[in-house]
């Protein structure tokens, strides 16, 4: 059954639902008689399903599209401007933001607080109220808020942890937190899962059913959509990309493990190089900007090399149609992303008969922050949250 591909039964109504509200959310303007097309629903059906959608707040009927057959035109479907919104909130290592954002991801507001060298769970959490105060006094229809945040966690109880180079904080319930305080659904899940969503629902992923995110920070993590569908769990730790082995008597890696990928190519370990190297006391994305320069290039050069060399396993493993790069590995200039896909490339299994695409996240270094509203919207356009929500 293709990606987008409804059934008429009963007990999937919201499923079809969430189905027909993604395909309007993430659109550029359907009919009815698209939505039966592209759903293979009746168009009864889609009838009754657009009817719902509007009377709830949801949807609007917009302009009459173009019909090529005599009579009327159909009417476009659009979000309704009255539809409830998203809070999206990033737990990084280095700061906190929230967004609000429309159920087409069209933001509303953001912001960012930077952390301290020394939080707690307490502090950390005050920044956090800070952030969700601001935008639930901005806005008070909201229909979810999605925490997006560094791993191990308990997706499924929503908490944190106990994630490395984090202040020492661990098992943080973040979400039943932000849920009592606010008396909102929070869902949580790790900035790599997010930022695939993101990629899927609204970014250059659209148009591959199985891909991978690989997102370059001071760990190394991915999110691996397979078949339409995020893979997942509820630890919070599939996708660890950056503790695949690539020298099994490499340098000890924290984890415990030698040889991992982090300790060869993740952020803080690439700048310490370049610093080395050059004299310069420079950010990663400031150096990447001096690509040019020998010293600077070598650097990056090994870098993406042994990001590849990993890549190879995981392409060999999954057969993804794409890899996309984000986090700070946006700020990579196109020439080592071109480097990456013909490494990966000339050295997987399947040779030429498939060439896999290495490309920048749409979304960039906000990818986790955007990947914050997919967690939501994920849920929302699966029938999940709808269901939820039915009184």
């Amino acid at each position: 059954m293709g990606k987008d591909r409804g059934e008429n039964n009963r007990h999937l109504k919201y499923r079809n639902r969430g189905l027909v509200l993604k395909l309007i959310c993430t659109g550029d303007g359907v009919t009815r008689i698209d939505l039966s097309h592209i759903t293979g629903l009746t168009k009864m059906t889609v009838t009754n399903i657009t009817s719902e959608l509007i009377q709830q707040g949801y949807v609007v009927e917009g302009s009459q599209g173009q019909n090529s057959n005599v009579g009327r035109n159909p009417i476009i479907l659009d979000l309704s401007p009255n539809a409830p919104k998203v809070l999206g909130i990033q737990v990084a290592r280095s700061h906190c933001s929230a967004i609000l954002t429309d159920l087409k991801m069209h933001t509303l507001q953001k912001k960012t607080i930077p952390f301290s060298r020394e939080e707690t769970k307490d502090s950390l959490m005050e920044k956090v109220f800070s952030l969700t105060d601001e935008m639930t006094t901005w806005e008070n229809n909201i229909i979810a808020c999605g925490v997006s945040t560094v791993g191990p966690l308990d997706v499924k109880e929503k908490m944190i942890l106990n994630p490395p180079d984090f202040f020492g904080i661990s098992d943080l319930p973040i979400g039943d937190i932000l849920s009592s305080r606010y008396c909102m659904d929070v869902f949580i899940d790790n900035d790599m899962n997010g930022s695939a969503l993101a990629e899927k629902l609204f970014g250059n992923g659209r148009d591959y059913a199985n891909f991978l995110y690989v997102g370059i920070d001071n760990g190394i993590g991915s999110g691996i959509i397979s078949d339409n569908v995020l893979y997942q769990d509820n630890s919070g730790l599939v996708g660890e990309f950056g503790h695949v082995v690539i020298n099994f008597n490499g340098d000890t890696c924290i984890c415990g493990n030698r040889g991992c990928l982090e300790t060869y190519a993740s952020l803080p370990v690439v700048e310490r190089k370049l610093r080395a190297v050059t004299g310069k006391d420079l950010d990663f994305i400031a150096f990447c900007q001096l690509h040019e320069d020998p010293l600077v290039d070598a650097v990056l050069s090994d870098m993406v090399d042994k990001i590849s060399c990993a890549l190879v396993n995981v392409v060999n493993m999954l057969n993804p149609s794409a890899v996309f790069i984000g986090h700070f590995g946006s700020f990579l200039p196109d020439k080592y992303l071109t480097r990456m896909e013909e490494w990966v490339n000339a050295h997987k299994l399947s040779g030429s008969y498939q060439t896999v695409k290495v490309r920048r996240s749409h979304f960039e270094q906000d990818a986790p922050l955007m990947g914050s509203v997919c967690i939501v919207l994920n849920r929302l356009f699966n029938g999940k949250l709808l269901a939820r929500l039915d009184p």
